[in-house]
């Protein structure tokens, strides 16, 4: 075996199997509110789909901001310590003060964006009280976040991963208090599974920053270091990380539109579409691993001088990707029939339109497979941003959105026809995303004159 393959196997174990976990607790928060809300009926999971499309459109602008990660990866894979305070540094203020943009409009506009989502005057009124306490995890989230990723993006995850699953623990045990009433507590629905996510992000949050900052643990940046960075490197960086703001962008309001579009067929539309982007995330989970070890093990190897072992680290995470995605698509098919059982207060229409869409999903989970690894474990690590936000353009926005609104509006077709029109946005991503794959353009150094 050559000391190349050795060398991936041995990063890709210390990375992955982390990585998956540390995902599983991420997807376990929305999976665990869905399931403890549905409980609640149709118009909850509703209400927690319109709120949360607003909870994704910052989270997709703060993913791009978190694409500075890229330079991190590769100073650190240099040695550049100083530079990698700097983008940190940039990475954070970034973070911030977007957050506060949003936190405001958000604030002032609950309703009305609520109600691109929802026609039902009392469900909008349910809903303005979840965001008026969900907005302030925003806040939360923009600095604990930073921190995270930037652990991340050099590979020490082990710190996340426990603070996650202390925090995994609260946020159960308080959603089963909060939300039913229990040892004393007033039932407050669907507010108390938000009152359940601020405290544990609250919790999560200090017991990050106080280990980095007590053991000074790898990205104890501080203040002074915090705001080091100069116009020439915010240039630098900006350059690169700025189309995928726009990608990100234009990729999180094309998913605020389906979901318009889906609510408009009706309560059941939306409340199958939250259902099945729950799901999919876990039928994912394994793929967010491999990409995040691409990500972290291409990066590094980018900031060499020769991009070849990058090439051949990309090719294998491929064969991973694949494999793995028909292994995965064979379960999903088998659990499908048992998934709705989770939800039994969930009118049976619900239930019906999300095995068929279970099903559409397992049909497809390769080029969902392949799309993650490829744009976010590959071209990312690359600062290849451009590209992908090209790519976000044609696929999101000039074939799946205006089948899907055909559907919607001209149409009128069932939920699972209008998810089948949403799903061709992976199926063309792929196909179209193989030749860049393929071409090597996004094998990128990006630290070479910095």
């Amino acid at each position: 075996m050559s000391s190349l393959e050795t060398q991936f196997r041995k990063d890709m174990k210390k990375l992955v199997l982390p990585s998956i976990l540390q995902m599983l607790i991420g997807n376990s928060f929305s999976l665990i509110n869905t399931l403890m809300v549905g409980s609640l009926g149709d118009i909850a999971i509703g209400v927690m789909a319109a709120a949360g499309q607003i909870s994704f459109i910052l989270s997709m602008i703060l993913t791009a901001i978190f694409g500075i990660t890229a330079f991190i990866t590769q100073f650190y894979g240099t040695n550049d310590y100083v530079n990698v305070k700097k983008a940190f540094g940039l990475m954070l203020i970034s973070s911030i003060v977007i957050t506060l943009v949003v936190f405001i409009l958000v604030s002032c506009f609950k309703a009305p964006l609520l109600s691109l989502f929802i026609k039902d005057e009392e469900a909008i009124a349910y809903g303005v009280q979840y965001l008026s306490v969900i907005v302030f995890v925003f806040l939360i989230n923009s600095i604990k976040e930073v921190y995270g990723n930037a652990l991340g993006s050099i590979g020490k995850i082990k710190l996340t991963l426990v603070v996650g699953i202390i925090a995994m623990i609260v946020n159960i045990v308080l959603d089963y208090i909060l939300i039913y009433g229990k040892f004393g507590f007033p039932s407050y629905g669907i507010v108390g599974a938000a009152w359940a996510t601020l405290a544990s992000s609250l919790l999560s949050t200090f017991l990050l920053l106080g280990y980095v900052y007590w053991k000074r643990y790898y990205v104890n940046v501080t203040l002074k270091e915090i705001f080091s960075f100069d116009w020439p490197f915010v240039k630098k960086v900006y350059t690169t990380t700025l189309p995928l703001m726009f990608h990100e962008g234009l990729w999180a309001v094309g998913n605020m539109l389906y979901a318009v579009a889906f609510g408009h067929l009706g309560i059941v539309a939306l409340a199958t579409y939250q259902l099945a982007n729950t799901f999919n995330s876990y039928f994912m989970m394994g793929i967010f691993g491999f990409a995040y070890a691409a990500k972290v093990m291409i990066g590094q190897k980018l900031s060499q001088d020769d991009p070849s072992e990058a090439i051949i680290y990309a090719r294998k995470f491929t064969r991973i990707a694949l494999y793995s995605a028909l292994a995965v698509s064979a379960v999903v098919l088998l659990l499908n029939p048992y998934l709705v059982y989770l939800f039994p207060n969930l009118s049976s229409e619900v239930q019906s339109a999300f095995r068929h869409v279970v099903i559409i999903q397992a049909l497809v989970l390769v080029m969902f497979f392949l799309n993650n690894l490829w744009i976010v474990g590959m071209f990312r690590a690359g600062g290849d941003n451009l590209y992908t936000m090209n790519l976000i353009l044609i696929t999101t926005w000039l074939i799946a959105l205006p089948l899907v609104f055909a559907g919607a509006y001209l149409f009128h077709w069932p939920v699972e026809w209008v998810y089948l029109m949403f799903t061709l946005e992976e199926v063309s991503k792929a196909c179209i995303g193989f030749f860049r794959y393929r071409s090597n353009k996004w094998a990128r150094n990006l630290v070479r004159d910095m």
